[in-house]
């Protein structure tokens, strides 16, 4: 029998070329283990690196893209990633449209057992965007909001073309919240939304602010107003006014044709509708210029601080116009002559620079608070010294506004809410207050952007009651007595492939089309908020 010794040794060489062959790819295994561990904690702070630096830079868009780099980059040195130190870079840049910021993190890490298969370092990269929905831009895309009888081309931006027929409006803290300023009116009546007893839950002791956006620099920036003071001649502008339209040119103030400027009635495009509604002693309306600094929130107007000299308070007046605009006789007014139908400075501005102003309108503290009544305007941004600052130049209001519409048998499109090109998917709430007042129905619908529907909207209010009701038309059937001092939502899915140009004023805009119908006569003062639902600060990749 054949020993088997001399085979077993024979083996014994192959086990160990065997065990040295599989100890390299053992060792091999391990590198790769311990590196890829460190590649994968790396990557976690990194991408740590970049949300921080993404979220914390966005809310400085669109309006100042160098701080909110400069924010990103400091947020990402705060998480261990700083910029040019310990092989990391820190990569701020906008993500193909004005409020989206995208930041890109990296850092080449030494590899511990890499270079025994010739891979010294590897370099670990992590991205986040965020996009920043700020407050809603409401009523304007151009560089008026309100009505303006005295349009030129000069002072009148082409954007400002299919606006609304409305003026402004601002309440007084006696006059009551059915009367349609769901903000600035105090007063409660019975059965009126948003009300504790006869306290209105929904004032604001602050007024209005209506957003003044500069695209670029302008130079010798006007901010005027238009009938800034509560001249009393009712809704539809029959009171006070007898013999104004009478007075000889050559008795009134320069540039003004009486028969045109004093004329009374609401076909006349200088029609206000400025009324009074009671108390004592007269509303004073307040204007304030605001301007951003860097440590303004744009969610806080009043971290905006004032501009030095442009804090203005204009008395109102109630009484016969026709003898204080008469510069012949005795009782000629200087004061009411100069604001009545008349475009007034607010605020002049020798050198603005890009980004965000606010104008501020109030009528609280500031005059008699026994007085109540409505004050209705017009605003406008223009440059004497730059033609094509007009063009740069969008006033609108800021999340809330109140309106007054008086134009007989219209049918008009009033810019609601602007909505950026990241909120698809999201939804738009819609809150209309008290709308409605006219001889007859009026229908209101909401309007999507221009190349895109609105579905799916529902109703909450007078026109679906608490638990809502479907809109297929995304519309209400309005009227002056079931929608009486109520508040009436709509709340409208943004489509999930919206898109729209940002940098252009007149796109992204919904809108709001209000059909009094033929005959109608409206005197609708009414007050609309609007909001995008979710997180204003998110991140999107």
């Amino acid at each position: 029998m054949a020993s088997l010794r001399p085979r077993r040794d024979e083996e014994d060489g192959y086990v160990a070329v065997f065990v040295a062959l599989l100890m390299v790819v053992l060792v091999g295994m391990a590198a790769f283990t311990v590196d890829v561990g460190q590649w994968y904690v790396t990557g976690q702070q990194a991408q740590r690196a970049a949300d921080a630096a993404a979220l914390g830079g966005v809310p400085e868009l669109p309006d100042d893209q160098p701080d909110a780099f400069a924010a990103a980059q400091q947020l990402a040195a705060a998480n261990g990633f700083q910029d040019g130190v310990e092989t990391a870079t820190v990569t701020p840049a906008i993500d193909g449209q004005p409020t989206r910021l995208r930041v890109t993190v990296s850092r080449t890490v030494d590899n511990i057992f890499g270079p025994l298969l010739g891979l010294d370092q590897t370099t670990i990269t992590r991205t986040a965007v965020a996009d920043y929905a700020g407050p809603v831009a409401m009523g304007s895309p151009c560089n008026q909001f309100g009505n303006d009888p005295e349009a030129t081309s000069a002072s009148r931006s082409a954007a400002c073309e299919d606006t609304g027929e409305f003026w402004a409006n601002v309440g007084s803290l006696r006059a009551t919240k059915q009367s349609g300023d769901a903000f600035q009116n105090g007063v409660c009546s019975g059965g009126d939304d948003g009300c504790t007893g006869s306290t209105n839950d929904d004032y604001d002791p602050n007024g209005y602010f209506y957003t003044v956006t500069l695209s670029r620099a302008v130079s010798n920036l006007q901010l005027e107003a238009f009938d800034p003071a509560l001249i009393n001649v009712g809704d539809l502008c029959t009171q006070n006014l007898t013999g104004a339209a009478a007075i000889p040119a050559a008795s009134t103030d320069p540039g003004t044709e009486p028969s045109q400027r004093y004329k009374a009635g609401p076909d006349s495009p200088y029609c206000t509708g400025d009324v009074r509604f009671g108390g004592t002693g007269q509303v004073a309306t307040e204007f304030t210029v605001r301007e951003m600094t860097d440590a303004s929130d744009p969610w806080d107007p009043l971290s905006y601080p004032v501009v030095s000299g442009c804090q203005q308070t204009f008395p109102g007046f109630n009484g016969a116009l026709a003898e204080k605009l008469n510069r012949s006789v005795a009782t000629y007014d200087a004061y009411v002559a100069s604001v009545f139908r008349r475009w007034r400075p607010l605020c002049t501005i020798p050198a603005a620079d890009a980004g965000t102003y606010l104008i501020q309108v109030k009528t609280n503290g500031v005059g008699a608070d026994a007085a109540s009544g409505h004050n209705r305007f017009g605003l406008r941004g223009w440059s004497s010294g730059d033609s094509s600052a007009k063009d740069a130049i969008a006033i609108a209001g800021y999340n809330k506004m109140a309106v007054y519409a008086n134009l007989p048998s219209a049918t008009t499109l009033f810019h609601l809410a602007r909505l950026p090109s990241g909120s698809g998917g999201q939804v738009l709430n819609v809150r209309l207050f008290d709308v409605g007042d006219s001889s007859n129905t009026g229908t209101i619908q909401v309007v999507a952007p221009d190349g895109f529907d609105f579905s799916g909207c529902k109703g909450y209010g007078p026109q679906g009651g608490v638990s809502g009701t479907d809109l297929p038309t995304c519309s209400v059937t309005a009227n002056s007595s079931s929608f009486q001092g109520k508040w009436q939502t709509i709340a409208v899915p943004i489509p999930d492939d919206y898109g729209c140009d940002d940098e252009d004023p007149t796109a992204c805009w919904a809108k709001l089309q209000y059909s009094y119908g033929s005959g109608n006569q409206p005197t609708d003062t009414t007050s609309w908020q609007a909001s995008i639902e979710g997180d204003p600060v998110r991140l999107v990749e």
